[in-house]
C-alpha cells in the first residue's frame, strides 16, 4: 500500500489481497450479461476469423510445394501432408498445370484476404495514440476493440468490439455517476470533484477490459490454440510433435515468472490513479476557488501545489511503465527460449526430408499462434492488475455511503403532502461518526401553514436539524415523523419530492437561468418561472438581462450579485411547489425592501410549512414559532412576543446582542 493517500479522504485503504482481485473480477463479468447479443455476435466471428484462419496458410504451401516446386498434387497419397477441409480445393486444380494451379491459388487467397486478412496473425485494433498515465490510456479503453482478423469481417469484428466496450462502460458511468449523486450529505462534502471526476471518467473503462480480457479474449485464444492443435495433431502429429508440449510449457513459465509481480503492479496502477486524480483536484480547486486565491495574494502557492501535484502524477506513471516494461522483458525473453527451440525442430524436420520447403510456413505459422497466444494466455492475470486497481476506485464508488434509495425496497413511498400535515421530531439525537455530538433530545412539532424559525448561535446544531427533514442525515437517536410515519421507513425520492431545501451556500449551474430554475419543475413554463422569481423580487433583474431567462449565467452564477443569486435560489425553491420549504439564511444578502416581500409571501401561504434557520432579528420576528437551540439542545421554544416577554430568556439575550 503507498504511503501516501494524495487527496483521498474515504478511499484510504486501497490494498486488496488476491481473493479480493477475484471478487472484483467476478463483479466486473456481471456487466457482460446486458450486452449477451454482442457477445453472442463475437463468439460467432471468433469462430469464422479462426476457421477462415486455418486454410491461409495451406495455400502458401500449395503455391510453393505444386506452383513453384512443381510437385504432383496427390490426394491421399502417402506423405501428402494436408488437412481434410482442403480436399475440395486440392480436387478442383489437381492435374492443373503448375502456373494454372498458382494462379487460382493466389485467386482464392486474395479473396480470403478480403474476407479476414491474414486470420490469426495480425490484430486490427482501434486504439490512438496515447501516452503512458492512465488518464490518456483510459481514452483508449472506452472504445477499446480488437479483431484476430483484418478485411471485411474483421472489420465488423472489430465495430462489434467498440460497440461492446462503449456499451459496457455507459452503463458503469451511468451507475457510478448516479451512486455519487445518491450519497449523503456528509460524503459528499468530504469528497473532492476532481477524485469522482477521475474515477468516472478514466477508472470506468476498465471495467469493459476486463470483461474483455476474462471472458472473450481467452475464449478467442481457446479457439486458437485448439483449432491449430487439431491440425497439428491430425497432419504433423507423427512429425512434429513436440511443438505442441514447447507451447504449452511456455504458458506454464510466463505464469510463474510474472505472478510475483502482481502485487507490486496492483500497488504501483493504484498510486499512479490517485496521484492522477490529486491533479485533476488541484485544477477544479484551483479555478473554483480562483477569487478567494487572487484576493489573498496566493497564486503562486496554488500554482506550486498543482506543479507537485503534477510531479508526482508523473513519477507515478513512470514506474507503471516500469512495471510493464519489466513483464514484457520476462515474456520476450520466455519467447526467446521456445522460439529457438520451436524453430530447431521446423527446420531440422525439412533438413530431414520429413517436412517440404512449403510445410515451413504452415508450421511456422501454426507454432507462431501456438506460442504468442499461449503467452498472452499466460499474461492475462498480470495485464490485469491495472485494471482491478481501477475497477476496485469504481466500485468503491458506487458502494460507499449510498443513501437507502439504492438499497432498499421495501420503503413507504410518500405521496404529495396536503395541505394538512404534521412533521414531529421525537426525542432526535444527532452523533457524527468522529463522535461530535451535533443535537440531543430535540423534540418539537410544526403543522401546515406555520412560519418556524430555527435560532441559536453557530454551531447550535441548526443545519443539522434542517438535514433531518429531507433525509440529508437520519437520527442516531430518536425518530424524525410526517403524519406519524418516521421518515427512515419513507424512501427519500418521495420524500424529497415533498421538501425543498434552499442552502445558504448558492448552487447554481453554468447555464442560463431558465436550465437552473427547472432544476427544481423539469417541466416549468415561462409563467410559472415568472411568478415564482416575481414572489422574491428577482423578476426585474432577469429580465434585464440580454437574453431574460434564456441568459446564461457565470461559473456557480458569478456572474450575478450575492442578493441576485438568493434570490434566484429561493425562486427556484417556490417553483418546486413543495409543502415543506426549507430556507437557510434566505434574507442574509437581501436589503430590507426584498427582505420584506419574501416575508410576506412566506406568510401568505397556509398550506405550506415553512422553516427557516437564521439571525437576523427582521426575519425572526416574523415567524410563528421560534426553535431556540444551543450545544445540540432545544432551550426554549414559543413566539417572538413570548419569548421577548419571558425574563432572562436566551432568546432575549440573543436579540440584546445582535441589537448591539
Amino acid at each position: 500500500m503507498p504511503e501516501r493517500t494524495y487527496h483521498d479522504r474515504l478511499d484510504v485503504r486501497p490494498e486488496v489481497a488476491t481473493s479480493d482481485v477475484i471478487g472484483l473480477f467476478k463483479r466486473s463479468l456481471n456487466y457482460l450479461w446486458p450486452q449477451r447479443r454482442l457477445v453472442g455476435a463475437r463468439v460467432g466471428l471468433m469462430v469464422v476469423i479462426y476457421a477462415l484462419g486455418l486454410i491461409v496458410p495451406w495455400l502458401f504451401k500449395i503455391v510453393v510445394d505444386h506452383g513453384v516446386m512443381q510437385q504432383p498434387i496427390e490426394v491421399g497419397a502417402e506423405g501428402f501432408l494436408f488437412p481434410g477441409f482442403m480436399t475440395p480445393f486440392l480436387n478442383f486444380v489437381a492435374g492443373l498445370e503448375p502456373l494454372a494451379v498458382t494462379l487460382y491459388t493466389l485467386v482464392f487467397l486474395g479473396v480470403m484476404f478480403l474476407f479476414v486478412g491474414y486470420s490469426g496473425n495480425t490484430l486490427l485494433e482501434a486504439n490512438l495514440a496515447e501516452g503512458a498515465d492512465v488518464a490518456t490510456r483510459s481514452e483508449n479503453k472506452i472504445s477499446a476493440g480488437s479483431s484476430a482478423a483484418h478485411g471485411l469481417v474483421g472489420l465488423l469484428d472489430l465495430c462489434i468490439a467498440i460497440r461492446l466496450s462503449q456499451r459496457i462502460t455507459d452503463h458503469v458511468r451511468r451507475i457510478t455517476f448516479s451512486r455519487l449523486s445518491r450519497q449523503s450529505i456528509p460524503t459528499l462534502n468530504l469528497q473532492r470533484t476532481g477524485d469522482a471526476l477521475f474515477r468516472v471518467l478514466h477508472d470506468a473503462p476498465s471495467i469493459a477490459a476486463i470483461c474483455h480480457a476474462l471472458t472473450l479474449n481467452p475464449l478467442a485464444m481457446l479457439i486458437s490454440v485448439g483449432a491449430n492443435l487439431w491440425v497439428l495433431a491430425a497432419v504433423y502429429g507423427a512429425v512434429a510433435p513436440s511443438l505442441v508440449w514447447i507451447g504449452f510449457s511456455a504458458v506454464l513459465l510466463t505464469l510463474v515468472a510474472t505472478s510475483p509481480l502482481a502485487q507490486w503492479a496492483r500497488r504501483i496502477s493504484q498510486a499512479s490513479r490517485a496521484s492522477g486524480s490529486a491533479t485533476t483536484d488541484e485544477i477544479e480547486e484551483g479555478l473554483r476557488h480562483v477569487g478567494a486565491v487572487q484576493s489573498l495574494g496566493s497564486t503562486d502557492r496554488q500554482r506550486k501545489q498543482f506543479a507537485e501535484a503534477s510531479r508526482e502524477s508523473f513519477r507515478q506513471s513512470l514506474l507503471m511503465v516500469w512495471v510493464v516494461y519489466v513483464v514484457e522483458w520476462i515474456a520476450e525473453n520466455v519467447h526467446l527460449v521456445f522460439a529457438t527451440a520451436g524453430f530447431w525442430v521446423i527446420f531440422s524436420g525439412i533438413v530431414r526430408g520429413d517436412l517440404t520447403l512449403g510445410d515451413a510456413p504452415v508450421v511456422l505459422r501454426m507454432y507462431s499462434l501456438l506460442y504468442e497466444t499461449s503467452m498472452q494466455f499466460g499474461r492475462i492475470w498480470i495485464d490485469q492488475q491495472d485494471n482491478a486497481a481501477a475497477a476496485r476506485r469504481v466500485f468503491f464508488a458506487m458502494d460507499h455511503d449510498v443513501e437507502e434509495i439504492d438499497l432498499r425496497s421495501d420503503h413507504t413511498h410518500l405521496g404529495r403532502l396536503d395541505g394538512h400535515f404534521t412533521l414531529r421530531f421525537d426525542h432526535v439525537g444527532f452523533h457524527y461518526a468522529d463522535g461530535r455530538r451535533a443535537l440531543e433530545d430535540v423534540s418539537f412539532e410544526a403543522h401546515a401553514g406555520e412560519t418556524i424559525a430555527i435560532v441559536g448561535p453557530s454551531g447550535a446544531g441548526k443545519t443539522t436539524l434542517a438535514y433531518m427533514i429531507p433525509k440529508f442525515l437520519l437520527p442516531t437517536k430518536g425518530r424524525v415523523l410526517l403524519n406519524g410515519i418516521d421518515l427512515a421507513t419513507m424512501d427519500v425520492q418521495s420524500v424529497r419530492e415533498n421538501v425543498a431545501y434552499v442552502f445558504q451556500e448558492h448552487q447554481l449551474l453554468t447555464d442560463t437561468v431558465a436550465a437552473n430554475l427547472r432544476v427544481a419543475k423539469s417541466d416549468a413554463s415561462l409563467t410559472e418561472m415568472k411568478q415564482a422569481c416575481n414572489l422574491v423580487g428577482a423578476l426585474d433583474f432577469v429580465e434585464a438581462m440580454p437574453d431574460g431567462f434564456e441568459s446564461k449565467i457565470g461559473r456557480g452564477g458569478g456572474t450575478l450579485s450575492v442578493g441576485q443569486k438568493q434570490r434566484l435560489s429561493i425562486a427556484r425553491g417556490l417553483l418546486s411547489e413543495a409543502p415543506i420549504l426549507i430556507l437557510d439564511e434566505p434574507t442574509a444578502a437581501l436589503d430590507p425592501a426584498n427582505e420584506t416581500l419574501l416575508l410576506d409571501m412566506l406568510k401568505a401561504s397556509q398550506k405550506r410549512l415553512n422553516i427557516v434557520i437564521a439571525h437576523r432579528i427582521r426575519t425572526i420576528e416574523r415567524a410563528d414559532r421560534i426553535l431556540f437551540l444551543d450545544q445540540g439542545q432545544m432551550i426554549e421554544t414559543g413566539s417572538p412576543a413570548e419569548l421577548l416577554g419571558r425574563q432572562g430568556s436566551y432568546y432575549q439575550r440573543f436579540v440584546d446582542i445582535a441589537e448591539t
